[in-house]
């Protein structure tokens, strides 16, 4: 006779009770009671070391404290180790098990999400990058990151009319650029989903030449740049990017839940950076198109890159290969590696 604890599902009340296994049947005996079970209407869950065996008994529950009894009663039960659980037992195995799957979700997540976010953008419509766009210009607009251009009218013309030679002969959505003051973006220049391209004023300035004027240089160089921006329109980098953040964090969410919001949120996060990197060297070969297209060499796109360093003389002390190591924790390809590989695309 084994000593355990009897809940009947009715109620919370612990009865302690004792076991007894014979004739193919559970023997559950307590003073005022007694009930009988078939071993085959018995489920026993996974016995774990040193923690007391559970059985159910339908609607009832058995706990069996830990003790010398224990590998009697599960004898008694012909309890028999499943093959996971001998394997479990082995931390060879299951170290190994533990490596494969965190390979596994490393391999989802870098390569198995970024192809399905490509795959259902790529069958989103045009309307939502429309959508995306808009929203995305307004909440710029509204945190006060965009202001009216400082330049003169017909420098900003001057910008303007480099557009339409970035333009393939069809683009995918009516493509407009516009060039604004924003102090916070510094010398930048973006793409919206919906076709709108933002260059800001310090980053026209920065190719104008030692007479603040926009010479051939100046505009082979913003041309790269624009060309960079409708490469990621023309592939939809944002929309792409968007929808693989939103499966990311969706994943994230069902195999964590809520047991850490912080881990639930970094696979998104690291997987974003990866998008990044990845369109924005596609978007660097779509502006080495555009630049062959009119007769120049992607060494425009470089110089500028160089120039942009250049404002951040800080990072040149970073060693290069540590510079090389943060890059695949960056958001964007090490720029000096860019600056490299447009170099070496050169004639």
């Amino acid at each position: 006779m084994i000593t355990a604890h009897f809940f009947d599902g009715h109620d919370a009340r612990l009865q302690p009770v004792g076991l007894d296994v014979r004739n193919d049947h559970l023997h559950v005996d307590a003073p005022g009671f007694a009930r009988s079970y078939p071993l085959t209407d018995v489920a026993l869950a996974e016995p774990f070391e040193q923690a007391p065996l559970v059985l159910r008994l339908g609607d009832a529950t058995c706990e069996v404290p830990y003790g010398p009894g224990r590998q009697a009663l599960l004898a008694a039960l012909g309890y028999r180790k499943s093959a996971v659980e001998r394997w479990q037992a082995r931390w060879p195995a299951a170290l190994a098990a533990l490596v494969l799957l965190l390979a596994l979700l490393g391999a989802g997540f870098v390569w198995g999400v970024p192809a399905a976010a490509g795959f259902i953008a790529a069958r989103l419509p045009a309307s939502v990058d429309i959508k995306l766009g808009r929203a995305a210009l307004a909440g710029l607009e509204a945190q006060g990151m965009l202001a009216p251009s400082r330049l003169s009218d017909d420098r900003i013309a001057d910008v303007e009319a480099l557009l339409p030679r970035a333009l393939p002969a069809h683009p995918r959505v009516p493509v407009r650029l516009l060039v604004r003051s924003s102090d916070a973006l510094g010398a930048n220049a973006l793409a919206l989903p919906d076709g709108t391209i933002i260059v800001t004023d310090k980053m026209v300035r920065l190719a104008l030449d030692k007479r603040n004027e926009l010479d051939d240089i100046g505009q082979a160089e913003l041309l790269g740049v624009i060309g960079h921006e409708v490469g990621h329109i023309e592939r939809r980098h944002a929309t792409r990017a968007m929808t693989g953040s939103s499966l990311t964090a969706a994943l994230s969410a069902t195999l964590f839940g809520d047991f850490s919001a912080v881990a639930a949120g970094l696979p998104a996060v690291l997987t974003q950076m990866q998008y990044s990197r990845a369109m924005e060297l596609e978007a660097d070969d779509y502006a080495i198109d555009v630049l062959r297209r009119n007769g120049r060499e992607p060494d425009d796109l470089a110089d500028i890159l160089e120039a942009l360093e250049r404002q951040h003389p800080g990072e040149g002390d970073v060693p290069r290969w540590l510079r090389r190591s943060m890059a695949y924790l960056s958001t964007h390809p090490d720029t000096a590696e860019r600056i490299e590989r447009l170099y070496k695309a050169g004639p």
